[in-house]
């Protein structure tokens, strides 16, 4: 069974602390080494060809913009998240240009990175398939899938965080299309128990994509104006359906 290997690039102490505690907790899971420069990360992953790489956006020598632009160029770079307390949607922008598989703002549930972690490491194997043969593979009756192809192709990075949010989204409203009249107290508080997290940020977190792909011109033509939430979660689950005309 593949162990995975995380490299932490933070200058938080604790919060390096905290996650190396987390991924101890965890089996299949080690965390190789750990830098509060991105000069030092840089050259770490080098030597250690880390499967994901967490880091913050303030660093020295190397922020964590520059140091995603540099790992992307790498042969076989690794799936990167971003975890930051300095989030703006400048900072989204460039995480998401230069590759970042989550945005994530802290402070986030320590006991939940390992399981995003996993994901992450799972995703980026699957995006290394052709698009054809991810479009193509057998999926059961799981809509992930086809959600992360339909998210693509509007400009929302399959791995940001907001995308497993939306995933999630349409896997509940499959089962219990109600969900979608009450989002806070209903839709988003299940989505919160399955992923962790709290209904703020599962709300913020889909805010963001849906913003990624209206700067990205993915919904040019779909919306006159930048949709909320439920109008883009609506659309997603027509366009799966294949009634994208009825809009």
């Amino acid at each position: 069974m593949k162990r995975i290997r995380l490299y932490i690039a933070d200058m938080d102490a604790r919060f390096v602390a905290g996650v190396r505690g987390a991924m101890n907790r965890v089996s299949g899971m080690e965390v190789v080494g750990s830098a509060d420069s991105g000069r030092r990360a840089l050259d770490d992953i080098l030597r250690l060809k880390p499967d994901v790489l967490l880091t913050d956006i303030p660093l020295p020598e190397l922020d964590g913009i520059a140091l995603l632009r540099e790992v992307r160029r790498l042969r076989r770079p690794p799936a990167v998240i971003v975890c930051t307390r300095f989030y703006s949607d400048a900072s989204l922008h460039c995480a998401c240009k230069y590759g970042a598989s989550f945005f994530l703002c802290k402070p986030v549930e320590l006991d939940s990175l390992p399981r995003l972690i996993g994901e992450c490491d799972r995703i980026a194997g699957e995006s290394a398939l052709p698009d054809a043969e991810r479009r193509d593979a057998p999926s059961g009756d799981d809509p992930a899938p086809a959600v992360r192809a339909l998210l693509s192709e509007l400009g929302i990075p399959a791995r940001l965080s907001g995308s497993v949010c939306l995933i999630e989204a349409i896997r509940l409203l499959k089962q219990s299309p109600l969900l979608i009249k009450n989002l806070s107290q209903g839709l988003y508080a299940q989505i919160a128990l399955r992923l962790d997290a709290t209904v703020p940020r599962v709300e913020r977190a889909i805010r963001c994509a849906v913003g990624v792909a209206y700067q990205r011109g993915g919904l040019s033509g779909r919306f006159p104006a930048k949709p909320s939430n439920r109008a883009f979660i609506e659309y997603l689950l027509r366009s799966l359906d294949g009634r994208t005309d009825n809009l």
